[in-house]
């Protein structure tokens, strides 16, 4: 069976959401895009490794290379005075070098290709397996089957942090026209970190000044309260689309998109049609 390679604009997206988690700027970048310049304007520069970088994209899309070839393929290895490398090595250093580095590392593990039913191409089935490939993967993760039919609601199978994995997997390989999803109270949860940080720098230094545990007996419940809220708050909200509920929704909203992971399906209508309603 021949690899399937990623395209260059999954990787693309999928690079952006690997790295506004770990950078935490949302500032966009395109292939031309000069990382040093980019790493600059957003004073990241001076503090980044860029091999935790580098690993990062490793995990995101699932392969394994040395800091050496990184290096070497990357066309950066120094010694550079400042001088050299602001003008030979910073301009060819862009997100596409490495997008298209990754493109030759990488293999694509989950299919959206058609697949035949009843002698027939179907563009929507095969979405529907590739679907089940990622939330294989994700279940993997957590070491827990998952098994589920095109009209299983999807909130039966995937819930709080399993679902967010899962939806944010599908929202890169799609470039990003899944819709994200999101929760109502999302707000409050930043919030509620938000205190907990300033209680933190509170109750601690008080806790050590006074010498009463009080403080730190506070804070720790209202962390402990905290934590079980959110989590039971992220496992039974729902925060899909209302169109978007069950596994054949999903599959079918997919194969219409016009992006790389469903551009070589030919969507047979007639077998669109039968998928509605069944």
């Amino acid at each position: 069976m021949q690899e399937m390679r990623y395209t260059e604009k999954q990787i693309m997206c999928g690079m952006y959401v690997c790295w506004c988690d770990a950078m935490g700027t949302e500032t966009r970048f395109d292939a031309d895009t000069q990382v040093y310049q980019y790493m600059k304007s957003e004073n990241l520069w001076n503090d980044t490794d860029l091999a935790d970088v580098f690993y990062r994209f490793e995990r995101q899309f699932g392969f394994e290379s040395t800091l050496d070839e990184w290096i070497r393929e990357l066309e950066i290895k120094g010694p550079f005075t400042l001088e050299e490398w602001e003008r030979d090595v910073a301009p060819r250093f862009t997100f596409g070098v490495i997008a298209r580095y990754i493109q030759k590392k990488a293999i694509n593990t989950v299919s959206f290709q058609p697949v035949t039913v009843m002698n027939r191409e179907c563009g929507p089935a095969g979405v529907f397996y590739g679907l089940q490939q990622v939330a294989t993967s994700t279940a993997e993760a957590w070491r827990a089957p998952c098994r589920f039919a095109p009209s299983t609601r999807i909130l039966g199978v995937l819930r709080g942090s399993r679902l967010d994995r899962f939806w944010d997997e599908l929202h890169w390989r799609t470039e990003q026209k899944v819709p994200q999803i999101s929760r109502t109270w999302d707000v409050l949860i930043a919030a509620g970190c938000l205190v907990a940080g300033g209680a933190t720098l509170i109750a601690i230094p008080s806790s050590f000044a006074t010498g009463n545990a009080v403080y730190a007996a506070a804070l720790f419940v209202y962390l402990l309260a905290f934590w079980i809220l959110s989590s039971a708050y992220q496992y039974y909200s729902d925060p899909l689309p209302p169109e978007l509920q069950t596994f054949r929704d999903l599959a079918l909203f997919i194969a219409d998109l016009d992006c790389d992971a469903v551009r070589p399906l030919q969507t047979d209508l007639l077998c669109k049609g039968e998928e509605e309603s069944s």
